[in-house]
């Protein structure tokens, strides 16, 4: 018999997780027709104090009317975030995380590359609303432009985020299925071990000795191969072989 033993886990007060983060576009674009005009655009992304980057600067896609077009980035960087446990919560098995914010503004570029360009508008993600991620998830973000533009849809943000690190979420079920296998191993070679020993028995029982040969030689029937008599096949362990007469 095989006991199993169960560990809780505990669980520790942050999570470091490294996300894959694609900008994929933003749609409907233009919200007003004069913002039509703009030539080129690009996002600058920030999390925290030490993580920034920028998009490379696209020209949008303008359609006929107002909120036609679209603007495709289609970039990717990764992101490494700690998310914080946030321990005054209890939702059960559930985790709650505190606020870990992912900001995107839309700026028209200048040519002068030292100065910050204009900014159209912001999208934001708090990345503790999706916490540890086993697969990849895509959402999409309204974009609060600088001005409010009347009977206009709203531009969105769509990007996608996954987890980089997806081995890691499986590692303890692994190691269970492991642990089960060697148990199941160590339980096959018992049972081969007791399968051994009763053919041994068997064995010695069956094996008489050359005085027993010698007594019983004058009873001894033999069945020559013309007679048509095939000796028994014994199967063991799987394995058929033919007993010898």
């Amino acid at each position: 018999m095989v006991l199993g033993l169960k560990a809780k886990a505990r669980r520790s007060p942050s999570e470091k997780i490294t996300y894959l983060v694609n900008i994929q576009e933003i749609k409907p674009w233009p919200p007003s027709h004069s913002l039509r005009s703009i030539r080129a655009v690009q996002i600058q992304w920030e999390n925290g104090e030490k993580n920034s980057g920028s998009t490379s600067s696209v020209i949008p896609s303008l359609g006929f009317g107002v909120s036609d077009g679209k603007i495709v980035f289609n970039e990717s960087f990764k992101l490494p975030v700690i998310l914080v446990r946030n321990t005054s919560v209890r939702t059960g098995d559930a985790d709650v995380f505190q606020k870990n914010g992912l900001e995107f503004s839309l700026y028209e570029p200048r040519r002068d590359k030292t100065l910050k360009g204009q900014l159209l508008g912001t999208a934001f993600v708090d990345l503790a609303d999706y916490g540890v991620m086993k697969e990849s998830l895509s959402i999409n973000v309204p974009v609060n432009c600088q001005r409010n533009y009347k009977n206009t849809a709203q531009p969105l943000l769509y990007i996608r985020i996954q987890p980089t690190d997806k081995g890691r979420a499986n590692n303890s079920s692994r190691s269970s299925l492991t642990k089960e296998f060697s148990l199941e191993k160590n339980g096959a070679g018992s049972v081969s071990d007791l399968m051994k020993e009763e053919y041994a028995e068997e064995a010695e029982i069956n094996t008489f000795s050359d005085d027993d040969v010698s007594s019983h030689s004058s009873t001894a029937v033999s069945f020559p191969e013309s007679c048509g008599v095939i000796p028994p096949i014994i199967e063991r362990g799987g394995n058929k072989c033919r007993q010898e007469w």
